[in-house]
């Protein structure tokens, strides 16, 4: 990719893209430390993911972040609701638990539902997230295509998961899955973004530091095939991925982009794979000492 910003430029939208960046935990890792804030900085949105234990795994690690300073951002997914009564109570503890205002709605990604809710437009119309004081709600984007809706089916959706947040005064926002092409990300969002919901704000989703045989098992199952196929195309990329994925060149390509015109995201969201620390980390130093120094930091972590 032609980049026309300077090196300066460039390090200083870094920064400024992973200013407010935001990071995926799952509820058993958050047993694993004892306090968050040794590890991200206060106030960091933190997605909990969605997993086959139980919704009070869930609570539990919002509970705790939201006490040690984070912004809890539980995934609700809607398939896996076996009852609306099951719903409204998960809605109801995080509330009063967790303080939760910002939340993922994603489909489920299973066949069938487990009871009334069949997409995350359900969820939407039953006003139970207003209901329990939620004021953000993340979608989910796909750049790289969903691997069982077509784009039509997924554009009618967005349109009217907008139409009625707006209406019921909901903040939404697109979280994308994890890629590895930002030329694949810049003509979704000008093919599809822009002509069903411009303006809405989309944080990026990038793989954190994970070992390349973790990422590319991943990438498999959440149906970014095409977007992986991308490193078979760069050879100097897919040979210092062969141990360890750095997010450090899709970064810089998001930055430059972002200082020279093109569409800007409001910034990054990373799914760690097992790497949770060695990515806070980088992140922090990135944050604290510049994209100079950040990028440096990472090279002696790998």
């Amino acid at each position: 990719m032609d980049l026309s910003a300077t090196r300066s430029d460039v390090d200083e939208s870094l920064c400024k893209l992973v200013d407010n960046f935001s990071i995926e935990v799952l509820p058993k890792d958050t047993q694993k430390f004892d306090d968050f804030r040794d590890h991200l900085p206060a106030g960091t949105r933190v997605y909990v993911a969605y997993t086959s234990g139980s919704t009070a795994e869930i609570v539990g690690a919002s509970e705790k972040l939201r006490h040690q300073g984070m912004v809890p951002v539980p995934h609700i997914p809607a398939r896996r609701f076996v009852s609306h009564d099951e719903l409204k109570g998960f809605l109801g503890s995080l509330a009063s638990r967790a303080a939760v205002k910002q939340v993922l709605l994603v489909g489920g990604d299973i066949a069938s539902p487990e009871g009334p809710y069949a997409s995350s437009l359900d969820v939407l119309k039953t006003g139970m997230l207003e209901g329990h004081g939620i004021e953000k709600v993340s979608l989910a984007g796909h750049p790289d295509g969903h691997p069982a809706v077509s784009r039509e089916v997924l554009r009618n959706a967005l349109i009217d998961k907008c139409e009625y947040a707006a209406k019921a005064g909901l903040e939404i926002s697109l979280t994308t899955q994890f890629l590895f092409d930002t030329d694949k990300l810049f003509a979704w969002h000008a093919d599809f973004i822009e002509p069903t919901a411009p303006g809405i704000a989309v944080d990026v989703g990038l793989p954190g530091l994970a070992k390349m045989t973790t990422l590319m098992r991943f990438a498999k199952d959440c149906g970014v095939g095409a977007s992986l196929g991308m490193l078979a195309r760069h050879a100097s990329r897919a040979f210092k991925l062969a141990t360890s994925f750095s997010p450090e060149d899709t970064l810089l390509e998001l930055a430059g982009v972002r200082k020279t015109g093109c569409p800007t995201f409001r910034s990054v969201h990373f799914y760690p794979f097992g790497s949770f620390e060695r990515t806070a980390e980088w992140l922090r130093n990135l944050q604290s000492q510049g994209a100079a120094q950040g990028q440096g930091n990472l090279e002696a972590a790998l």
